[in-house]
């Protein structure tokens, strides 16, 4: 682990709020228009809380994200029951048909969508990492630069697994979101299996996650939506 790396670590545990909840602890970032909520690690889940809501929303959101904490290790153990794969650091190796098929032997889940999405441009490591999590999590209603920190060194620990892996395929993490429904306000728990190819792969191990030097970028990734009621 370089030095530079080591401060980005050392700045995500001195900047975060850890709440410590009946089901297990998770983060409270601030932002300015609200407070991000996230599970510790590369387990990620995510939920936003938005100055503007009543106590009664903020509470479902809350209460919501808490009981989707337990469902990384409920994941992690239906992928390894269907595909024989144990998950490391958040690094997942199972092309879409392996993964749909691990998320509905799960009560309650089930795949909603899937979609194609592509980043290109230029900028440092931070940018690309905050472009890739702005565009998964835009729909929560965040500014994620406050979490920036976090994002770029959990990505961290993702890449240094992928390079320990082989990637015959495909390889992705999980991400949940707590969402709103939108007039009905009533929370809505998600999961996104987030994956590229190989030839992907080849290219994110080589990114320096603490790098401040810019960079062109072109990827293409696929996102697959499962809904969760618990």
């Amino acid at each position: 682990m370089n030095a530079e790396y080591a401060a980005l670590r050392k700045q995500v545990r001195d900047l975060q709020a850890i709440v410590d909840s009946h089901i297990g602890a998770y983060a409270v970032i601030l932002a300015d228009t609200g407070k991000w909520l996230h599970a510790p690690g590369s387990d990620y889940l995510f939920a936003y809380l938005d100055n503007s809501w009543s106590p009664d929303l903020v509470a479902k959101v809350t209460s919501a994200f808490e009981t989707a904490l337990k469902m990384s290790s409920t994941i992690k153990e239906a992928v390894k029951n269907t595909s024989g794969q144990s998950v490391v650091d958040g690094l997942y190796l199972l092309e879409q048909p392996a993964m749909t098929k691990a998320m509905n032997s799960i009560p309650g889940m089930g795949l909603t969508q899937v979609a194609q999405q592509h980043q290109s441009g230029e900028g440092t490591a931070v940018d690309i990492n905050g472009q890739f999590f702005a565009a998964i999590l835009g729909g929560l209603g965040g500014d994620v630069a406050p979490m920036l920190n976090y994002l770029t060194t959990t990505m961290g620990d993702i890449q240094a697994q992928t390079q320990k892996s082989t990637v015959t395929k495909d390889f992705g993490t999980i991400m949940g979101l707590i969402s709103v429904m939108p007039v009905l306000n009533v929370p809505v728990t998600s999961f996104q299996y987030v994956y590229s190819t190989s030839s992907v792969s080849t290219w994110f191990v080589k990114v320096n996650c603490a790098s401040v030097q810019k960079q062109s970028y072109d990827y293409g990734y696929t996102v697959c939506n499962y809904n969760y009621s618990p």
